[in-house]
């Protein structure tokens, strides 16, 4: 991973779900995870859920995968965490 690696600017806001949300949330965490990736926290998973939304309205090619990577990626405490592994290992 490189030092350059720009992280995505994060924005604080405060949204209301629902339970039947939540259940469609969890549902797609369940489908993201038979990938292999594992996204628990809500907003990782909210952010995922508006990538496939996107991708879906836009009729662009949807890859599941792709997107938990990016989200993954994206997240400050999954990037700390591999960082430190990264120096680790170095």
């Amino acid at each position: 991973m490189e030092d350059k690696e720009i992280q995505a600017k994060r924005i604080v806001r405060t949204i209301t779900l629902t339970s039947d949300d939540l259940a469609l949330l969890d549902d797609i965490e369940r489908t993201m995870s038979r990938t292999g990736q594992r996204i628990k926290t809500d907003s990782k998973l909210i952010r995922a859920a508006i990538q496939i939304a996107s991708k879906s309205l836009n009729n662009e090619q949807l890859d599941l995968v792709e997107i938990a990577e990016k989200v993954v990626r994206e997240d400050g405490r999954t990037l700390s965490k591999l960082l430190e592994k990264e120096k680790k290992e170095n």
